[in-house]
């Protein structure tokens, strides 16, 4: 079992960041909203680049020698190699866009035990040759450089066939968990989240295909059932190891809907999808673990289920999506922790006063009220403008120093 029980506030009052995440998610009273911060790889080379510096001297370096190279060369029409270094730089378990991220006020860590590009065989040729960079996977997918993405270019199970004889990797070599070791003796004041991945999404994106992952649950249920249930098994030793080794929060990665809809039925989903989430939850809840789910797109459909299978926190809730902060918390903020109120998509087109206006609205919607982390809605991308960015780590400031409880 994983000691994840929080100790008491200082006798000041003022709390750890992971003191101040268990009680918000507990229902208790915290000394401010906690705070999740999360950073694309090229994003976190312009904060730093031009924002505010690390306060690692290597890192903001390195950062910055990126960011000036990847808007030189055209961002998007920029060779490969400067499209591709902020997520080289990410490579393995170096995991700096996500440290930074504490220097911005992030109470959560987040890491993840074996992503799948962390342990990808790199075609480094290709950064300079050929029509794109190649990498495989560590599930056997085929990866090329789509923009600044890793984006799909041959799955790993291609047809039926492929699906009965597929093996996944062994989840129990140690190397995977060291970086939670690491976290845990680093920043032991902060809760380290590890990121493991549903039934839907990355089994949907990158094993199969979202074509084929769809017709196959509609030809083939009882041999996707199948599947998905050995998925389960695999991301749930993921976790336990994780948490094991210092992880405090379970973040399981699945997406399942797009903007007003969701990608599967409602039944289809509870058939398919969601078992495997609750065994997720359950087991990190035996481990003495939080659960915080991050799902794109719309979620209101899905809400009641998330209570019954007893998760703590969801993240992202996006507003463009037609999801109602207000009328969910509402709803189930007695329940359910909500992690969201910076809006990364529409933030980008909105003026600094719009967004200021924007981000408080949310936290006098949540923050004030209990059982809200004020939350990125999803990674902060680099087309963020730089004055919103300035207005979205003032803002934070300035919630956290008192300025808007008065």
């Amino acid at each position: 079992m994983a000691a994840s029980k929080v100790k008491p506030a200082s006798p000041a009052g003022e709390m750890t960041p992971r003191e101040r995440i268990w009680a918000t998610v507990k229902g208790q009273p915290a000394d401010h909203v906690p705070y999740f911060i999360w950073l694309n790889p090229h994003a976190a080379c312009k904060v730093m680049a031009e924002y505010r510096p690390s306060r690692d001297k290597w890192i903001n370096t390195l950062g910055g020698f990126a960011w000036k190279r990847f808007v030189r060369g055209g961002e998007f029409d920029a060779a490969r190699i400067w499209r591709a270094m902020p997520l080289l730089l990410d490579y393995h378990s170096f995991n700096y866009a996500d440290e930074y991220s504490l220097e911005l006020g992030s109470d959560i860590l987040l890491a993840v035990a074996a992503t799948p590009w962390h342990f990808a065989k790199l075609n480094l040729p290709s950064l300079f040759f050929g029509e794109r960079f190649k990498m495989k996977d560590m599930f056997g997918t085929d990866i090329v450089l789509g923009g600044i993405y890793p984006d799909l270019h041959r799955p790993a199970i291609k047809d039926i066939e492929a699906l009965k004889t597929y093996r996944l990797p062994d989840p129990q070599k140690q190397s995977y968990y060291d970086i939670f070791r690491r976290y845990r003796q680093r920043f032991p004041g902060h809760s380290v989240a590890t990121e493991v991945f549903g039934p839907e999404d990355f089994p949907a994106n990158f094993l199969f295909g979202f074509q084929n992952y769809m017709l196959y649950i509609g030809q083939y249920p009882e041999e996707m059932k199948a599947f998905l249930n050995k998925w389960t098994d695999y991301q749930v030793a993921l976790l336990v190891n994780s948490v094991r080794a210092g992880a405090d929060i379970a973040l399981i990665g699945d997406d399942y809907g797009y903007d007003h809809a969701t990608f599967l039925s409602p039944r289809m989903w509870k058939a398919f999808i969601y078992p495997g989430l609750k065994r997720l939850i359950d087991a990190a809840h035996e481990e003495g673990a939080l659960t915080m789910l991050h799902s794109c797109g719309y979620q209101m459909k899905h809400l009641q289920y998330y209570v019954e299978a007893g998760l703590d926190m969801l993240q992202a809730f996006q507003p463009k999506s037609g999801n109602d902060f207000e009328k969910a918390h509402a709803e189930f903020g007695g329940r359910l922790t909500f992690v969201t109120g910076i809006d990364i998509q529409q933030g980008e087109h909105m003026t600094p006063d719009q967004l200021k206006a924007d981000i408080l609205r949310s936290y006098r919607i949540g923050g004030r009220n209990g059982r809200h982390v004020l939350a990125t809605s999803h990674e902060m991308q680099y087309t963020m403008p730089l004055a919103n960015i300035r207005t979205i780590f003032e803002t934070l400031d300035e919630i956290r120093k008192g300025a808007y409880d008065r």
